[in-house]
């Protein structure tokens, strides 16, 4: 952004030059004017715009002209003033404006977030804890929300006051401030589905690189032994035997006879697809040997293809781990969570 002044915030209006119902194309020179590139950007099915650079989401009305109505902002730049306010604790946030507890409010963002599950389920001290750990608290008047994320604010929403929710679970308590003010929430504050996803959301990780670990391990080890026997040398072999013998025109296994560079005769019984023509009894062939095992001989074919045949099995075998576990890991449901009647 050109300036800082980008990131402050005025309430109920405007976050720097971006003013609440503003209509979208004007908006997006705005944009252009501050070095977004808004060529790639496009309104979803909900009339949200992603602006990815500012780490901001721009919503805008369902009927025409588009207007923006609400600001939703991840940015750490984002300033109240001179003050922060991401990754803020959200008593500190909430201290800032010295509103009543009865001019706040715990309500969804557009009715589908965490905090919608939250609010139906559990005691009331663990209510608590839960829209701590994840919940949206709006002081309605001033059209601001702060959706959390283990006491700290994670996002900012910024609308007119006419267009915040009026409808919730119910206002910012003592307990709320209490806790927000420990440093730390216990992880026991967490309820068990949200301890689960969090496990589950760790464990996918790990899986994930673990996968990544092994193809890239795999590959190493194809690609050194591929060049392990380009490497080999290579001579010229006679066929000895085929089985089954002739008149039979397809012969299984070629039995080879060559010397090594030391003048060692060797014979080794070899698939005939090792070759890229079936050979007879009598024909010459190119086989390449290992100078330290010459016991271990591959025709031209295999002996160009060993890297990639040695490793495909493996591979089978990594990507069958990886998703049985991934089916033990997601596969059980998390425990429906018993609603407040």
């Amino acid at each position: 952004m050109k300036n800082d002044t980008f990131w402050s915030v005025e309430l109920g209006a405007r976050m720097g030059p971006l003013v609440l119902g503003t209509e979208y194309e004007p908006l997006l020179q705005v944009l252009r004017d501050h070095s977004v590139d808004v060529d790639r950007l496009r309104l979803d099915g909900t009339g949200k715009l992603l602006v990815q650079e500012i780490g901001t989401d721009l919503h805008f009305s369902a009927t025409y002209p588009r207007t923006l109505v609400r600001i939703d902002v991840q940015d750490e730049r984002l300033r109240f003033g001179p003050l922060p306010v991401i990754g803020k604790r959200v008593h500190e946030i909430l201290g800032i404006f010295k509103v009543s507890r009865k001019a706040t409010l715990w309500s969804s963002v557009d009715n589908n977030s965490e905090t919608t599950e939250l609010i139906v389920s559990g005691e009331t001290a663990e209510q608590s804890r839960q829209l701590l750990a994840r919940g949206t608290i709006w002081i309605p008047g001033l059209g601001l929300g702060l959706t959390l994320r283990d006491g700290l604010v994670a996002t900012v929403h910024l609308c007119h006051p006419a267009d915040a929710p009026r409808s919730g679970t119910g206002i910012w308590t003592k307990e709320q401030q209490r806790l927000s003010e420990v440093r730390e929430l216990p992880a026991i504050s967490l309820t068990p589905t949200v301890r689960n996803r969090d496990r589950k959301m760790v464990l996918s990780v790990i899986l994930h690189l673990s996968l990544f670990a092994s193809i890239g391990i795999l590959i190493l080890w194809a690609m050194q032994l591929q060049r392990r026997w380009d490497a080999a040398p290579e001579v010229s072999a006679v066929v000895v035997a085929v089985t089954p013998p002739p008149p039979s025109p397809l012969p299984n296994d070629i039995t080879v006879s060559f010397n090594d560079s030391r003048g060692a005769e060797h014979r080794q019984t070899l698939g005939f697809m090792q070759f890229p023509l079936t050979p007879k009894l009598g024909d010459e062939v190119k086989v390449r040997y290992l100078a330290d095992s010459p016991d271990k001989v591959l025709g031209s074919v295999a002996a160009r293809d060993v890297g990639f045949d040695s490793a495909l099995p493996y591979g089978i075998g990594i990507l069958a781990t990886y998703s049985v576990l991934q089916l033990i890991v997601f596969g059980t449901p998390l425990r429906t969570k018993r609603k407040i009647k």
